[in-house]
């Protein structure tokens, strides 16, 4: 498994792949969308493509736009979400590995396509460590900002969106309800990034670096929290996607929902998650859920009654289990690397995003390429994972401890 060890504090790790890594950021406006805070406007949506590419030396490709961000937000309410990053990334301190534009690698046949959605009110550029580094193992990433979610969407040309609290009427509860709506409007975002990777792939002038290189034909998307569901909500209305992964991303316990007649999904899917709770919540948290401990205990197991029903409602489910005493729901984003407060502590993040990273790769890479992985047959171990299961058409399950 790879290790990332060493870096100063405020750098990311460096892709673990043999190629080298280009970015271009796109606008894309979806046509049958109207936007409903901006009536006159479509759905539009920043994009960035990370895609193996021939070294050429060039200066790395920006981390974020942080003046962009700054006047849309202010310095203030960027800071509050920077939080114990804001002071590196407002430096200029951190490193892509990237570069903008570079050529194509001409060394690789037509590659897979991953599509990445984020968690909830984060922006894309925040997962730049798992990004780079699927491009650098021979994928085509599409990373979105969905508009009135993330913070801030800085787009291209300069102009911005910022998140609104009244583009969703109703948040999820720890009873398991979703906002159906974002949901939808979500999951049509990855369906319509895929559309258009298709018309670019197909078009006639080769503008962008990756027309004509990808393989559409093997194509998974994975997403964080809510990116999570929103990606397995997609991948069961649209057969084009592959494969499924889903970090850490759950409504009541369960990272995607059956649909009306009780079916899963039928691709192959991961789920990554941190341990559940053992511990009984306190007087103090049952009384801000206002709810008595014998109706939540009701309410738990028929949750987890569902979330089992759920796990073993697709053809394969892998589910990886981090340790939740070592690890952090924002360690699939760069944020914890970059608010390290000391090398122990930045070199401890670092070691656990490789092991996002070499989870999520072992996953496509087998569905995707093809390829066999010792960590999806529970024959490798890791200081962070306290087991893998797998349920499959003989409802096997293997667990590493």
């Amino acid at each position: 498994m790879a290790q990332a060890t060493g870096d100063a504090i405020g750098r990311l790790p460096a892709p673990t792949g043999d190629l080298a890594v280009g970015r271009v950021t796109l606008t894309w406006a979806d046509a049958s969308r109207v936007e409903p805070l901006s009536p006159n406007d479509v759905r539009k949506l920043a994009v960035d493509i990370w895609y193996p590419a021939d070294s050429t030396g060039g200066a790395p490709a920006p981390y974020l736009d942080f003046a962009g961000f700054e006047r849309a937000v202010g310095a203030e309410t960027l800071q509050k979400r920077l939080r114990g990053a804001y002071g590196v990334i407002k430096a200029g301190a951190v490193r892509t590995y990237a570069v903008n534009g570079a050529p194509f690698a001409r060394s690789i046949e037509p590659t897979p396509v991953l599509i990445f959605s984020p968690g909830m009110g984060m922006p894309r550029e925040l997962y730049t460590a798992q990004l780079e580094d699927l491009a650098s193992h021979g994928y085509v990433v599409a990373a979105i900002s969905h508009t009135y979610d993330a913070f801030a969407v800085v787009f291209p040309d300069g102009t911005n969106i910022i998140s609104s609290d009244k583009r969703w009427p109703v948040q999820p509860s720890f009873e398991g309800k979703a906002n159906l709506n974002q949901l939808e409007w979500q999951a049509d975002d990855i369906r319509f990034v895929l559309d258009q990777l298709s018309r670019s792939n197909e078009s006639a002038v080769r503008s962008l670096p990756f027309t004509g290189h990808l393989d559409l034909g093997r194509v998974g998307a994975f997403g964080h929290s809510f990116g999570g569901v929103a990606v397995a909500y997609a991948c069961q209305g649209d057969p084009r996607i592959k494969a499924c992964l889903n970090q850490d991303g759950e409504n009541g316990f369960t990272p995607f929902y059956l649909d009306p007649r009780g079916r899963g999904i039928d691709q192959p899917f991961m789920f990554i998650e941190r341990a559940l709770r053992t511990t009984p919540p306190t007087d103090d948290e049952l009384a801000a859920m206002k709810v008595t401990r014998d109706r939540l205990t009701e309410i738990a197991a028929a949750l987890m009654a569902y979330r089992d029903r759920v796990l073993r409602s697709t053809g394969t489910t892998y589910h990886v289990i981090l340790q939740s005493n070592t690890t952090t729901h924002m360690d699939f984003s760069d944020f914890p690397i970059l608010s390290a407060g000391n090398t122990i502590e930045a070199d401890t993040h670092m070691r656990i995003m490789a092991v996002v990273r070499d989870y999520t790769r072992a996953f496509f890479d087998r569905y995707l390429k093809e390829a066999r992985s010792p960590l999806l047959d529970g024959k490798a171990s890791s200081l962070f994972v306290e087991g893998i299961e797998r349920f499959g058409s003989a409802k096997q399950s293997n667990r590493q401890r």
